[in-house]
């Protein structure tokens, strides 16, 4: 499998290069805020890999992988391109994505301290603790594009209560799935959900 890691690197690094030029681009150009985005989005593209260095929980390529499509599709396409304008479901895909991308983040991180007997936990807990924290983080954005909406007058709410409302619940749609991934891969059902990923977190984990 280490071709198919490197593959994914691969694919990664290119999207954070087209991160940095669309950056750049802004920064050239001008666009104060779209270069200040850019540069958080470029920054975010790297949390997997400082998660898995100063919290030592070891996360599988796949995630730095999903992590980079994601920002890429957000940034890049999403507020550069305007496919949020061109797409009506772009801005709600990407919210499921990224609820199930922490949901799992967070089940790993706490799938780690399960496995190695440093927490005892009931499975339903471990499901519970996932659903909230990608839940939690999704409320945060929300209440970020309201600040950003209120302070400079953007529109990344769109259409105010509705768009909100409605990212919630593809947020909490998509941190029930990783909840439900979670819950059933520590009952042993890992041949249903996410076994490549999880089994590449377990193997690491045995190598440290």
């Amino acid at each position: 499998e280490s071709w198919i890691n490197r593959i994914e690197l691969t694919i990664a690094l290119v999207l954070q290069v087209g991160i940095l030029i669309v950056t750049v681009g802004a920064l050239v150009e001008r666009q104060w805020l779209g270069a200040f985005s850019g540069s958080i989005v470029l920054l975010l593209t790297f949390a997997p890999a400082l998660i898995e260095r100063h919290l030592r929980v070891p996360l599988p390529v796949e995630l730095t992988l999903i992590t980079s499509v994601f920002l890429y599709a957000s940034f890049a396409l999403g507020e550069a391109r305007d496919f949020y304008e061109k797409i009506w479901w772009w801005d709600l895909a990407l919210h499921g994505v990224a609820a199930l991308t922490i949901g799992i983040i967070g089940f790993l991180s706490i799938y780690v301290f399960y496995m190695t007997h440093r927490i005892q936990i009931a499975a339903g807990w471990i499901a519970t603790i996932t659903f909230a924290l990608a839940v939690s983080l999704g409320t945060i954005w929300e209440i970020f594009e309201f600040l950003m909406d209120w302070n400079f007058g953007l529109n990344m709410q769109k259409s105010g209560l509705v768009d909100t409302m409605t990212d919630l619940m593809i947020n909490a749609a998509g941190a029930a799935i990783a909840a439900v991934i979670g819950y059933f891969y520590v009952h042993g059902n890992d041949g249903l959900y996410g076994r490549r990923i999880i089994r590449a977190v377990i193997d690491r984990q045995a190598k440290t």
